[in-house]
């Protein structure tokens, strides 16, 4: 794979199914080669021909039988896509096409924090996000979860929710491939000030959720604690944790901390 400060390319499975294309060519192996460039510009063009215009600006080769699309990250995004890959490496089950559409997982999540950190305080579907002072009224950890799940649908297949009987439980967002899956719990987080040990239980139960499939799991858990000094910084919302079900049983879990209870800058000059 490429890469460059603005930009990180990624397999996307699903997108642009190429298997009846690619049978027409005897030489293949640069397909299977984890880093191979595309070696031919007749094949390009040829896999290209029946892409609209939007997805050839987009598309910058093909591998696996998948297209290699340019996902555009600013500096900040990039520095947090590349913290949480760095952090998942060696990570169990994180290897193959499990690592690329879970390293396209991990660029969503970015986009998706990165996103509503921007947000103004707003009603309607991002109400969630502004401050609520009266705290017996707090916004459910459900509307962080329709809102992710909206968000994902529009760049992956196969995303569903509550989906029963996954690890003896119910999934808060499943997505689901072909052979494997990845499970995202969602949570809020009601005390008064922000501290990671106060979701450790949320930490265990969405590394639960992958004891009969890939050990990679995902926490999104919506932040109500009172922040006076403003908003933590993105770099600090998202990264990894390591659990240990047994000696020999490592579990990964991505977390992304979405900042809730909300003031807008302006408040803090008055």
């Amino acid at each position: 794979m490429l890469h460059s400060p603005s930009s990180r390319e990624l397999s996307v499975a699903g997108q642009v199914r190429l298997d009846e294309k690619l049978s027409k060519f005897e030489d293949l192996s640069w397909v299977k080669a984890e880093n191979a460039a595309l070696q031919s510009s007749d094949l390009l063009d040829y896999l290209l021909a029946d892409q609209s215009k939007a997805d050839r600006e987009v598309i910058i080769g093909f591998r696996e039988g998948c297209a290699l699309a340019r996902i555009p990250l600013s500096i900040i995004e990039k520095e947090m896509v590349d913290h949480v890959l760095a952090k998942l490496q060696g990570a169990q089950d994180y290897k193959g096409i499990v690592k690329g559409w879970f390293d396209l997982l991990v660029v969503r999540l970015c986009k998706f924090l990165c996103l509503r950190n921007d947000i103004g305080v707003v009603k309607g579907r991002y109400a969630y996000l502004q401050r609520t002072n009266d705290r017996s009224v707090l916004p459910q950890e459900f509307e962080l979860q329709l809102g992710l799940l909206d968000f994902l649908r529009g760049s992956l297949d196969g995303v569903h929710i509550e989906v029963p009987h996954v690890s003896s439980g119910r999934t808060d967002i499943y997505i689901g491939f072909e052979g494997f899956r990845f499970v995202i719990e969602v949570k809020r987080s009601t005390t008064v000030r922000w501290s990671t040990f106060s979701i450790r239980p949320h930490l265990r139960q969405a590394a639960a959720y992958s004891s009969s499939d890939v050990r990679l799991g995902v926490l999104a858990t919506l932040d109500l604690s009172v922040r006076d000094p403003g908003d933590p910084h993105v770099t600090s919302c998202l990264g990894v944790v390591r659990r240990h079900a047994s000696k020999n049983d490592e579990r990964a879990v991505v977390f992304m901390r979405v900042a809730g209870n909300r003031l807008s800058p302006s408040t803090f000059s008055k």
